[in-house]
């Protein structure tokens, strides 16, 4: 048995899955689930999409067991302890390999760890036993080894609403370049980059696309309307802030980004995932190729 962890946004989610098929592709000598007891206890960003964005059904742990014995291991988990504790205290052999180590914080583990201080490897998938993955696979090169299977199964719903639609017809009819600015928690955690970083990334986007249009995609529009200077905002002939997308909606802002001919993607994975989706982008400019790889 191979489980792994689910929590996060959308793009999280999709980094997540992605991990999971490419080791139920590469390694079918096992079942293959995913984790997604942290939406039980948990109301954060707008809970598990995969189903309700895409349509997905992925083999979930939460199904795997019988509803009362899930229900248990939920009360257990609010208490503190993770999935892979309980099936350790149930003797189920099970070990854990964490990208870093924030599986003190989502996943406490009283048994074998391996703590790799990085993304997880392909060859890591293969290994023999029980093994919970901790961690996100942010790497593109799960997503490129099994991309026809991927870009099969993210498929957004059709766009009908005339905002959107608006929207993606000035994308695809301009030279269009999108710009992810993620604020929000990350002001907290200290991780939102700063404005002259946006700035810089503007100005060498317009050297390389100097007719360019500007689409800016934020959880914080109102912060980028008052630093445009700061930002860069000023410098392209156009700019165009996208508006309205939120909630069950938010989706529609990577779907919009994913036809962009152009993308900055900032230091997050929801513009990062745009990317691997984006089949018509020409030029793509990076805060954190160390990451991204």
């Amino acid at each position: 048995m191979k489980i792994m962890f689910l929590n996060g946004g959308l793009a999280n989610q999709m980094f997540q899955y992605t991990f999971y098929r490419f080791g139920q592709i590469m390694n079918q000598h096992d079942d293959w689930y995913l984790d997604d007891s942290f939406f039980f206890v948990n109301d954060i960003h707008n809970g598990y999409e995969l189903n309700k964005v895409f349509g997905l059904h992925p083999n979930l742990i939460s199904e795997y067991f019988d509803e009362d014995v899930w229900a248990y291991m939920i009360e257990e988990k609010k208490k503190g302890k993770s999935i892979p504790e309980l099936l350790l205290e149930n003797d189920i052999d099970i070990r854990m390999i964490s990208e870093y180590g924030n599986w003190r914080e989502w996943n406490p583990f009283s048994g074998e760890v391996e703590e790799l201080g990085r993304e997880f490897e392909e060859s890591k998938t293969l290994e023999d036993g029980n093994i919970y993955y901790n961690g996100y696979g942010l790497k593109s090169v799960f997503f490129k080894k099994i991309e026809k299977v991927i870009l099969s199964e993210f498929h957004f719903p059709e766009i009908t609403d005339e905002r959107n639609r608006d929207y993606l017809d000035e994308i695809q009819g301009t030279n269009s370049c999108s710009l992810h600015v993620r604020r929000g928690d990350f002001v907290a955690l200290g991780g939102a980059a700063p404005d002259d970083l946006y700035r810089s990334m503007v100005e060498e986007i317009l050297k390389k696309e100097p007719d360019t249009t500007l689409f800016l995609f934020s959880d914080d529009l109102p912060y980028c309307d008052a630093h445009r200077k700061e930002m860069g905002l000023e410098l392209p002939d156009r700019v165009v802030f996208v508006e309205g997308n939120s909630g069950d909606s938010a989706f529609r802002d990577m779907q919009l980004m994913s036809h962009c001919k152009n993308m900055i993607v900032g230091n997050s994975s929801f513009p990062f995932m745009a990317s691997l989706l984006n089949r018509e982008v020409k030029t793509i400019l990076t805060f954190r190729n160390d990451r991204y790889i």
